[in-house]
Order: C-alpha cells, then sequence, then structure tokens
C-alpha cells in the first residue's frame, strides 16, 4: 500500500516521520515542492495586467508642470507653448520616476515579507495492515491531504 499526504514546511513533518519511524515504517519518501516565482514585469501586456499604473503621477505632475510652463512662458524667451511643452515632460519625467521607484521598493518589499514556504510531498509505503495507523499519524500531524493506493505485485 502506498500512502500519500502533503505538508506545510513546518515541525508537524518532522513529527510524523519520526513517529512513522518509531512505529517500523521505513520506506518514507520526502519530496519538497519547488515554490513559484513571483513574475516580477514592470510594465502590463494585453493578457496580463497587475493593477499597478506607472504613469498617474507622471500625467498629473506633467498638467501641473504644464500650467506652469505656460504661466511662466509668456515672461521667458521661447513663449508659453514651448515652456508648457518642456514643463509637461519635465514634470512627466519626474511622475514617472517616482512612480517607477515606488513600484519597485514596493514589490520588493513585497517579495522578501510575503514569501510562502512550498509544500513536501510524503509517500509512505506499508502494509494493508498498517495503513490506518500510517493515516491516522500524518491525520494526526496536520497532513494536508492524505490519499492511499493498492501496489500491483504483477505488471
Amino acid at each position: 500500500m502506498q500512502i500519500f499526504s502533503t505538508f506545510q514546511h513546518s515541525h508537524y513533518l518532522e513529527l510524523a516521520i519520526s513517529e512513522l519511524k518509531d512505529k517500523e515504517i521505513n520506506a518514507i519518501y520526502a519530496i519538497p515542492l519547488d515554490n513559484r516565482q513571483p513574475d516580477t514585469k514592470l510594465l502590463d501586456t494585453m493578457h496580463g495586467m497587475d493593477g499597478t499604473s506607472l504613469v498617474d503621477l507622471g500625467l498629473i505632475l506633467a498638467m501641473m508642470g504644464g500650467t506652469i510652463g505656460v504661466a511662466r512662458g509668456f515672461i521667458l524667451d521661447w513663449g508659453p507653448v514651448i515652456w508648457g511643452l518642456i514643463g509637461s515632460a519635465g514634470g512627466f519625467a519626474i511622475g514617472f520616476a517616482i512612480d517607477l521607484l515606488v513600484t519597485l521598493y514596493r514589490r520588493r518589499k513585497l517579495r522578501t515579507v510575503k514569501q510562502k514556504h512550498g509544500e513536501v510531498i510524503l509517500i509512505v509505503q506499508c502494509s494493508n495492515e498498517q495503513s490506518a495507523l500510517v493515516e491516522q499519524t500524518l491525520w494526526g500531524n496536520m497532513a494536508i491531504g492524505v490519499a492511499k493506493t493498492r501496489i500491483a505485485t504483477n505488471f
């Protein structure tokens, strides 16, 4: 009989393995699963968006810079149109840079704080008589899920 179970990386997994070894069940296989690496795409695509925008603050500062540039352009040499465009471009660049830095900082902080440990698949091979004892031991040590299969002896 083979019994499959899943555990979080915790001390309960170690307790389950030690209890099974104390009950003289030695065919135990523990397989850790790899964690998913978070996608750190900065720009959204048509098929996937993360809800963050890098142009919001840039557009606000472009409007403010353009307004100030037009107002000051009446006094300066190049005129209000050129100074309005310069103010808009400068405001957009500053806002985009601020949004970019804030987004990169938040993603790095989120990646380090909320990193979740992967699960472990535990495979126990035992006789039919021991299967109820093994299953009870696994459930008693906080297994996430348990499944049993019979091993075919002849192929």
